[in-house]
C-alpha cells in the first residue's frame, strides 16, 4: 500500500473515531471516554486496532467497529495504533464543560507509516443531557406521552 493511501485509511479511521455514530454503550463514544479521563485523571487513551476484532479503548467496546475492522482484514496491514488525549479548553455557553479530543492513528506496513491527527470538540457524557442511541427496551416516547396526558 502507498503511503499516501495510508495516510487516507489512517485519516479515514479518525474521522470514524470522532463521529457520533460510534458509541459506547449507546451513548457517543468521545464524550464517554471523555468522562473516563475526567474522574480518573488520565488524559490520554492509547489503543491498536486489529482488524477482525472489535476496537476497544481503555476497556471500553465501540458499538459495531467489528463492521469497520473487517474491512481493514484484506489490507495486510502490520498494526495500526492510536492515541486519544483530552485537553481541557472552557465552557460551552450554557455552562457545561467544553474539552478537546486529539486523536492521532499511525498505520504501517512493509516499512512504510501513515499517519493522521484530527480533533474535536468534546464534552464529558452526563446521562442527564443525553438520550442513548439504543433502545434499552424501555417504554417508547409515545407510551410515555401516554401516560403524561393521562
Amino acid at each position: 500500500m502507498k503511503r499516501r493511501e495510508m495516510n487516507s485509511l489512517a485519516h479515514s479511521l479518525s474521522a470514524y473515531l470522532c463521529s457520533r455514530n460510534n458509541d459506547i454503550a449507546g451513548y457517543w463514544g468521545i464524550g464517554m471516554l471523555c468522562a473516563v479521563a475526567k474522574k480518573e485523571k488520565k488524559r490520554k487513551f492509547s489503543f491498536k486496532i486489529r482488524p477482525g476484532q472489535l476496537l476497544s479503548i481503555y476497556g471500553y467496546e465501540v458499538s459495531e467497529s467489528k463492521v469497520v475492522t473487517d474491512k481493514l482484514v484484506k489490507l495486510g496491514l502490520d498494526s495500526i495504533e492510536g492515541r486519544l488525549s483530552f485537553f481541557e479548553d472552557g465552557r460551552y455557553s450554557d455552562g457545561a464543560e467544553k474539552y478537546t479530543c486529539g486523536i492521532a492513528i499511525a498505520i504501517t506496513q512493509g516499512g512504510r507509516t501513515g499517519l493522521s491527527m484530527s480533533h474535536v470538540e468534546c464534552w464529558p457524557h452526563d446521562s442527564s443531557r443525553e438520550s442513548r442511541r439504543a433502545s434499552d427496551g424501555g417504554p417508547s416516547l409515545i407510551d410515555r406521552l401516554k401516560n403524561i396526558l393521562k
